[in-house]
């Protein structure tokens, strides 16, 4: 009842109606009207006197020092899971907090159970080298990123399992070392190659074989020299990775004999280049629409790909 409803109750009450009545007048069970008067029948009509009372509320399911042990425990072990905190806290005991409740109380702290970001296993190297890339392109411009076509490979398993791992950390530690999950590439069902920029997605090239020197030529042969052309201008840069047989003598001749000009590339830095989001985006739909076949698997992977239109590329390139 809100307190216009409480005032009317108290009013027509005192003046000798019935809870039948009052029921009636103002449309509210007479259950609720009982148990209204039952409280505040004495009571001044004001809005003071009418509000909600205080109420002494459930008692916390866990003691301070469950608590201190739970902090500690998670901040010593971040990936320890919400059913063994409450098993490390009741000490064995049949007492059992809840899943809920161990949540709660971490939020109290400021950590949320969050799936482990992955991250490259990168060396002193390689962080250097991500380094100097960054000090080189901090002043370029949405035209000098839009000039560059981003390419690389990768692969599509129906109903994969990613492995995700939930962890416990605060808001601000998504990508703290220790807080993510390093991860290396491994082939699965169907791999293929393709680039974008920020104008739109390139072509989708099915792989069907091991990808050599040999095999790459003829994609890039086949697609290269169009999706830049297409997606960035006749001046493009391409950029690849530092893959084994990106860097043959074959590849960087034929890059050399089209003038085609390309985008030094820091190693072990897919988390750079956006054409890798766009993969992770890509293997989402194409999972949910559960391809049932290979031939389906690669037909709704072009679909998908094909979707994902110039809005979409331009927003991973270029962030405003």
């Amino acid at each position: 009842m809100d307190l216009a409803n409480r005032g009317a109750a108290l009013a027509l009450h005192r003046g000798g109606s019935t809870q039948v009545s009052i029921a009636e007048q103002l449309q509210i069970p007479r259950s609720t009207i009982q148990s209204f008067l039952s409280v505040h029948h004495k009571d001044p009509i004001s809005d003071e006197a009418l509000a909600d009372r205080p109420r002494a509320g459930r008692p916390r399911a866990t003691t301070e020092k469950q608590d201190r042990l739970l902090h500690r425990t998670i901040l010593k072990d971040a990936s320890m899971q919400t059913d063994d905190l409450a098993q490390h806290i009741s000490g064995g005991g049949s007492m059992m907090v809840s899943d809920r409740t161990i949540r709660r109380r971490a939020a109290e702290w400021g950590l949320y159970h969050r799936v482990q970001r992955k991250t490259p296993a990168l060396t002193r190297s390689h962080v250097q080298k991500r380094l100097d890339f960054a000090h080189a392109h901090i002043d370029w411009t949405i035209d000098d990123w839009s000039r560059v076509l981003f390419s690389d490979e990768s692969s599509v398993q129906c109903g994969s399992n990613h492995g995700q791992q939930w962890i416990w950390r605060r808001i601000d530690e998504a990508w703290v070392d220790g807080k993510t999950q390093p991860t290396i590439k491994v082939a699965t069902t169907m791999k293929f190659w393709s680039s974008m920029s920020a104008a739109g997605p390139g072509s989708l090239h099915i792989i069907e074989e091991s990808l050599t020197s040999d095999s790459y030529l003829k994609i890039l042969q086949q697609h290269l020299i169009a999706d830049g052309t297409r997606l960035c201008g006749s001046d493009f840069l391409f950029q690849q990775d530092n893959h084994p047989s990106h860097k043959t003598e074959r590849i960087q001749r034929f890059l050399e004999e089209k003038g085609i000009q390309e985008l030094p590339w820091p190693p072990n830095s897919p988390d750079f280049s956006p054409i890798e989001n766009m993969f992770s985006v890509l293997k989402r739909l194409v999972a949910e629409r559960s391809p049932p076949s290979k031939d389906d698997l690669i037909r709704i992977t072009i679909e998908e790909w094909e979707n994902l239109g110039s809005e979409y590329t331009r927003s991973r390139v270029i962030i405003t």
